[in-house]
């Protein structure tokens, strides 16, 4: 065994500014894609954190050396949970130090305590290789995962495991100390790591893996540091003391600009600032068009610790909350209990906004070990997923039923179903929560009498079956990204076909139409509550094909509504008018663009616009959704 091997895992320490100088003009500008994670414009020096090569020990040992193991593992929990709270402690309050919370929750969980607790004794394993062996497990369930939200929670829990590790030995515990103004250049950052950079008043990240929703990225959003994601070998191309220039409007990260270009983008970046604090100012304010018409703006939501950020970016409630991420890695299913818990917390943080509660949308793309999927599907999009198989599990769906109908009695709570593909399907879910209700009333236990249940039109059969849909429930709401995926046969994360992922389609806006209209003829209300939402190029377009209610990330709220404020109902749907007319995409794009770049040039700026306009078709969503 190596000496570190003997010490524990070996810390990986950041790259200091200045210890890699290069003379001025050595090496060339490079442009970089990723995926604008937090908006923004930030520029500055690089400051590299190269934290990839962390070395844990494999290491068996006697069965007498168990409860010293055993010790050290506690200690490490120990330190790390104390770590996490003089972070937390540090900041002001809001969703990120929720997130903190969220991780020494799962510090202090039972099971993973156990696991760990059971290889040390049965395998005769150091504490270190049973904490990665387990962390490992969990990683590898959640990887599985085809949304994004769900992979990207596989780096928190090798963050955490990695913070434990270190605090095992007496080893450097990854404090960060960045300069005032740097760029922070890494591959991934957790988000205790995150958070520490708020306090260093660092002005960009920019990291090589990662999405829009790894809590890296939330925590960045709720901070306000620029962020972009997902750059690929960002280590290998970026040195500390580089000019770099981060463009998280676009995602776009530019390093060693020109002087010229430099000059360009600092008056980008004041032009944004003063954009968004105008923006910013009416956040509290109904996103009221100036005919009086009022669109109502929801937030998308999968976690308690993003409540926080909807309320302070003014959204009216939750459109979609994804109840997923309870059921991830776990061996037994969640309880009735706990999912009345869950949803009765989440009401009171949004009082006395409604939320609406998605049912599971678990399946072979979302995978979890609380049932069995069979073989491996070859296309978990269109396989045993979401509605479909909760109707196969009926125990697990009458438990969230059953759940969700009890927190109702603490406020205005929504259930929505998940991909339902016609009236026989509907007829069916509707009969569970029927049975869940009677079962409640049989037991004596208090519940809401009167709950909304709702749909997501998100099939191509459902949005043509609308009017025969509508009468049936209290809302519908339209989930355009697996809209389009399935009415346009393209896979949303197949790069070889994503220039056919165009939302301007003809077929797409006459079924958002078609939906919108059948939801006013049965007197519902019809949301949309895909990417299309949070985009500004959509915002008239949408509105004015009849949707009146849109739920988004809550960071995109303000833009979204600032448009809403600054335009009538009468403009929205002239150009919605003129869109239906046309026959193919990219004539609704081009058309669309000339409006909104005419009207809202700073808005397209924080939605991507100009980078559309410079270079071809509306781009696909990085994430999944709606």
């Amino acid at each position: 065994m190596s000496e570190g091997d003997k010490d524990g895992p070996r810390p990986r320490r950041a790259t200091e500014p200045g210890s890699r100088p290069t003379p001025a003009g050595e090496r060339a500008r490079r442009e970089l894609s990723g995926i604008a994670a937090s908006p923004g414009v930030g520029i500055g020096r690089a400051y590299v954190i190269d934290r990839r090569h962390f070395h844990v020990p494999r290491r068996e040992i006697e069965p007498a050396e168990a409860d010293e193991e055993l010790a050290r593992f506690g200690l490490g929990l120990g330190r790390t949970h104390a770590q996490l709270e003089a972070i937390k402690n540090r900041l002001p309050h809001g969703e990120h130090r929720q997130i903190l919370e969220a991780q020494q929750m799962m510090l202090r969980d039972p099971d993973l305590r156990q696991r760990v607790e059971a290889l040390i004794r049965n395998e005769s394993i150091s504490a270190e290789w049973a904490v990665d062996r387990v962390a490992t497990e969990i990683r590898e369930t959640l990887e599985r995962a085809d949304d994004e939200y769900f992979a990207e929670r596989s780096s928190d829990i090798g963050f955490l495991a990695e913070r434990v590790l270190l605090h095992m030995g007496d080893v450097d515990d990854g404090e960060l100390s960045p300069p005032p103004g740097s760029v922070v250049i890494a591959h991934d950052l957790s988000p205790a790591d995150t958070a520490q950079l708020a306090r260093a008043q660092v002005v960009g990240i920019v990291t090589g893996v990662g999405g829009q929703t790894s809590h890296s990225a939330i925590m960045a959003r709720s901070l306000e540091i620029p962020a972009v994601v997902g750059v690929g070998d960002i280590l290998g191309l970026v040195q500390s003391d580089d000019m770099v220039v981060v463009d998280a409007i676009d995602g776009v990260v530019l390093v060693r600009p020109g002087t010229e270009e430099l000059d360009r983008w600092q008056h980008v970046r004041d032009r944004y600032d003063v954009f968004e604090e105008r923006v910013q100012r009416e956040h509290g304010l109904p996103a009221i068009a100036q005919d009086g018409t009022h669109i109502v703006l929801r937030a998308n939501v999968a976690l308690d610790a993003e409540v926080p950020s909807s309320l302070f970016h003014g959204a009216e409630g939750v459109g979609l909350f994804r109840t997923e991420f309870i059921f991830m890695d776990r061996e037994i299913p969640p309880t009735e209990d706990e999912h009345y818990r869950h949803a009765k917390a989440v009401l009171r943080k949004l009082a006395p906004y409604p939320v609406v509660f998605r049912t599971f949308d678990l399946g072979s793309d979302k995978p979890t070990d609380l049932v069995r999927y069979g073989e491996r599907e070859h296309n978990p999009a269109m396989g045993l997923r979401s509605l479909r198989l909760a109707l196969r599990e009926r125990s697990m769906f009458l438990a969230q039923v059953r759940g969700l109908l009890r927190a109702a009695v603490h406020g205005p709570l929504r259930i929505m179903l998940p991909l339902v593909s016609g009236i026989s399907e509907l007829r069916a879910a509707l009969a569970v929560i029927d049975e869940a209700r009677a079962q409640l009333a049989d037991e004596g236990v208090a519940h809401a009498q009167t709950v909304p249940i709702g749909i997501m039109v998100e099939m191509p059969s459902a949005a043509i079956v609308a009017d025969v849909l509508a009468r049936h429930v209290d809302f519908m709401s339209i989930g355009t990204n697996d809209l389009i995926q399935y009415t346009l046969a393209i896979d949303r994360t197949n790069d070889d076909v994503s220039y056919l992922y165009r939302p301007l389609h003809p077929a797409i806006l006459r079924l958002i139409h078609r939906v919108s209209a059948a939801g006013k003829a049965a007197g519902i209300s019809v949301s949309l509550c895909g990417e299309m939402a949070a985009d500004p190029r959509y915002t008239w377009v949408l509105v004015g094909l009849g949707v009146r209610e849109l739920s988004m990330h809550p960071s995109a709220i303000p833009v979204i509504k600032n448009i809403i404020r600054s335009s009538t109902l009468s403009d929205m749907e002239a150009l919605a008018r003129e869109v239906l007319e046309v026959e193919d995409a990219e004539d609704a794009e081009r058309r669309v663009l000339e409006i909104m770049q005419t009207r809202f040039p700073e808005h397209l700026l924080h939605g991507g616009g100009q980078r559309f306009v410079n270079e071809g078709p509306l781009r696909r969503p990085q994430e999944g959704g709606g």
